[in-house]
C-alpha cells in the first residue's frame, strides 16, 4: 500500500515538473511513452529470469534499485536536465518489469489454497485502489507545499518500505536456479520460446490474452481523451477531474469488498464476461451523457466492475500456468497488452479530434464490449497440465 501511494506521488510529480520546466505538452506525453517502452522490449525477457531466480530476492533487489533511481531525480533543476527524468523513468520501468511478474508468481505460492486466489487478487486490487484514493490527494497537497522533490523522496521511501515488507515474507523457492552453469543467451531464448508457446497454445491463456488485448485496444484511448473531453464538454477544472477519479476509486473499493462475497458463487469466466460487457456499455454512454453527475455515477459503476474483472482474469492465469512458467507467460502477455494500449493511444491522439471525442468513447465501449462477448466464448478455467514446479528448496 505504501509503495502504491509513493508511485502516485511520482506519477503526478513528473508531468508537473516537465510541464513547468519545458511548457511543452509533447514533452509531457513523451515522459509517459518512455516509461511504457520497457514493457514491450524487456518484459518478456525479464519474465524468463523471474522464473529462474529466487522471486523474493528479485522483488527486494528491484525495490532497492527503484528507490535509488528515484532519488536521482532530486538532481533535476532546469530545462536542460529534463533528459534525466526520461532516463530515470525508463530505468525504473525496466526494473519494474522484474518486480511485477515476480509478485504475480509469488501470490499462488503464499496463498496455498487455489480456492482463495480470486479473493487474494481482489485484495491486491483493493490495496491498489487505496493507493489511488490517497496517493493523488496527498501528492497534490505535498507538491503544492514543498515542490516536486518531496514526491521523489516519498516514492523512494515507498519502495524501501516494500523491500522491508517482502524481506519479512517466507516464500517457498520453486525456481530451479542456474546450477547447470552460466545462463547463456541460448537458454534465455529457449525459455522465452517455451513461455510464448504456452501462452499461444493453452486454451485458457489464449482466452485471457484475446480478451485483454481487445479490451486494451479501447482502454488505452481513455488516457488520452478523458481530460480534454470532460473539460470541453462540462467545463470542469482539476476539482471535477478529481471527483471522477475518486468516484471510480470508490467503486473499485466497493467492488473489491463485494468480490469476497461472490468469489465462490460465480464462475470466473462469467464474472469477467459480464464485467467487461458492463464496462463497455458504460464507456459508450459516457460519450453521450448530458450531465456531469451522470459521468460520476458511470465512473463509480465502472470502478465497481473493474476489480472483479481484473481479479478473475488474473486468477484464471494463475490456475492455468505452471509455477515455473508464470513469470515469462505473464510478462509476455503484459507486453502484448501494452502494445494494444499504445495503438489505442496513438489512434485517439491522431484521430480523436477528427471523429469527435464523444465518438472515441463509443469506439472504446465497442472494443471493451467485444472483449466481454469473446470472454463468454473463450475463457475457461483449465488447470495447468502439470505442476511445472520443482519441490520447494530452502533459500
Amino acid at each position: 500500500m505504501i509503495s502504491f501511494i509513493g508511485d502516485y506521488f511520482n506519477m503526478l510529480a513528473i508531468p508537473i515538473m516537465v510541464n513547468r520546466l519545458t511548457g511543452s505538452a509533447m514533452m509531457v506525453g513523451l515522459s509517459v511513452m518512455v516509461s511504457a517502452v520497457p514493457a514491450l522490449i524487456l518484459g518478456p525477457i525479464a519474465g524468463v529470469f523471474v522464473d529462474r531466480w529466487d522471486r523474493r530476492r528479485v522483488m527486494i533487489v528491484s525495490d532497492v534499485l527503484r528507490a535509488l533511481l528515484v532519488l536521482c531525480l532530486l538532481t533535476v533543476r532546469s530545462a536542460d536536465q529534463v533528459w534525466v527524468l526520461y532516463v530515470i523513468g525508463f530505468l525504473v520501468s525496466c526494473t519494474s518489469q522484474f518486480f511485477f511478474p515476480a509478485r504475480g508468481a509469488v501470490l499462488p505460492l503464499i496463498v496455498t489454497d487455489s480456492e482463495d486466489w480470486l479473493a487474494a487478487n481482489g485484495l491486491m486490487q483493493i490495496i491498489q485502489t487505496v493507493g489511488l484514493l490517497l496517493g493523488p490527494a496527498m501528492a497534490g497537497f505535498a507538491i503544492g507545499l514543498w515542490g516536486e522533490q518531496v514526491a521523489f523522496i516519498a516514492n523512494a521511501i515507498g519502495y524501501l518500505a516494500s523491500a522491508i515488507a517482502v524481506f519479512t515474507m517466507q516464500v517457498p523457492r520453486t525456481t530451479p536456479g542456474t546450477a547447470k552453469g552460466a545462463y547463456v543467451l541460448k537458454d534465455v531464448l529457449q525459455d522465452l520460446r517455451e513461455g510464448l508457446v504456452y501462452l499461444f497454445t493453452h486454451r485458457s491463456t489464449v482466452g485471457v490474452l484475446v480478451c485483454m488485448t481487445v479490451a486494451m485496444l479501447g482502454v488505452g484511448a481513455i488516457n488520452v481523451i478523458w481530460v480534454p473531453y470532460l473539460q470541453r464538454t462540462f467545463g470542469i477544472g482539476a476539482e471535477g477531474l478529481g471527483i471522477v477519479d475518486a468516484a471510480q476509486g470508490a467503486g473499485m473499493l466497493v467492488g473489491g469488498l463485494l468480490l469476497g462475497v461472490i468469489a465462490t458463487r460465480i464462475p470466473k469466466s462469467v464474472l469477467s464476461g459480464v464485467g467487461l460487457l458492463l464496462i463497455g456499455v458504460l464507456f459508450a454512454l459516457m460519450g453521450f451523457s448530458p450531465l456531469f453527475s451522470m459521468i460520476i455515477v458511470e465512473s463509480f459503476v465502472v470502478g465497481l466492475a473493474i476489480v472483479p474483472v481484473e481479479s478473475a482474469l488474473a486468477t484464471i492465469m494463475q490456475i492455468s500456468v505452471p509455477d515455473l512458467k508464470r513469470g515469462r507467460v505473464g510478462s509476455s502477455m503484459s507486453a502484448i497488452n501494452t502494445f494494444g494500449s499504445l495503438l489505442s493511444m496513438a489512434f485517439a491522439s491522431f484521430f480523436g479530434e477528427q471523429i469527435g471525442l464523444n465518438n472515441v468513447y463509443l469506439v472504446i465501449g465497442a472494443f471493451i464490449f467485444l472483449s466481454g462477448i469473446l470472454g463468454f466464448w473463450l475463457l475457461q478455467e483449465t488447470p495447468a497440465a502439470s505442476p511445472g514446479a520443482l519441490q520447494p528448496s530452502p533459500d
